[in-house]
């Protein structure tokens, strides 16, 4: 029996339950495979069909089909914390993340991610398909479409650039400006970012920050304010003198965009800012 983590794909040779074959063919009890397979873990490939996430335990699969199962308990184990609904329209709802809840799933598990914890909160049967990224370490605002047309005609609001996001950060050190634009191309790819500072507490040497971003690359607030000169407190990746704090200290606090399927305006906030606004006892 598989105690560490493994991946593995097989080629069906007859025809069973998909959970009696993944325990015939890892050594794994069935009580495992049903949690792997229910968190995400288990994916099938059938001739004809695209491959995709196999849940369901007593699913019959056949001679020539294939089975991948990327199993780790460790991360099996792992309980994330709940995201909370902030609004919900029939086409889509916003979501507050919480830090260390994914915004997509990998190969190995979906469970610590928002779009299933939110498909279980509002009871859907249908997936639920994140719009645009949050890191895993920052909360927030996220938005999520409920269903495949939904996501594309929200998605292209992003990609027009017609939705509002704003951020707000605790980094290190006092900005000696007030107000800043970065445009610093990262991954070879436009970035475009703007800085306000809120606060800053010479006590602690920590500024409060709202960020705007015209571009979405990945970990672009991190990344510009790292090369300011000034990282977020927490980041575990990027800067130095930030790990005093534990968590990152990055929300995405506000987003606001016009509905295209009513044309009305919208604009959502997280309830509270995850910190103080004053650093210093």
């Amino acid at each position: 029996m598989h105690a560490d983590s493994f991946s593995s794909t097989f080629t069906v040779e007859e025809a069973a339950s998909a959970c009696d074959t993944l325990a015939r063919l890892t050594g794994l009890p069935k009580a495992r495979i049903k949690d792997c397979m229910a968190k995400g873990g288990v994916w099938w490939s059938r001739p004809g069909r695209s491959t995709s996430r196999l849940r369901r335990a007593s699913a019959e699969v056949k001679p020539g089909e294939r089975l991948e199962i990327n199993y780790d308990p460790a991360l099996l184990a792992l309980v994330p914390a709940q995201p909370e609904l902030i609004a919900k329209a029939k086409h889509y709802s916003v979501w507050n993340k919480p830090a260390a809840v994914l915004s997509q799933g990998t190969r190995f598990a979906d469970h610590c991610t928002l779009p299933r914890l939110a498909q279980a909160k509002l009871g859907s049967r249908n997936e639920l398909h994140p719009v645009h990224r949050l890191d895993r370490e920052a909360r927030g605002i996220m938005l999520l479409a409920h269903d495949g047309k939904a996501a594309a005609k929200l998605g292209e609001l992003f990609r027009q650039g017609a939705v509002i996001k704003e951020y707000a950060a605790i980094v290190r050190g006092i900005p000696d400006w007030t107000d800043i634009e970065v445009n610093e191309p990262l991954d070879g790819k436009e970035a475009r970012s703007r800085f306000h500072v809120v606060q800053s507490d010479p006590a602690s040497d920590m500024t409060l920050l709202l960020a705007r971003i015209d571009t979405g690359r990945k970990h672009q607030i991190r990344r510009h304010l790292y090369g300011l000169g000034h990282p977020v407190m927490g980041d575990p990746r990027y800067g130095r003198g930030t790990k005093q704090v534990q968590e990152l200290q990055l929300v995405a606090r506000s987003l606001a965009f016009t509905c295209p399927f009513t044309n009305a305006p919208k604009q959502w906030a997280v309830p509270d800012l995850p910190f103080p606004l004053t650093f210093s006892d």
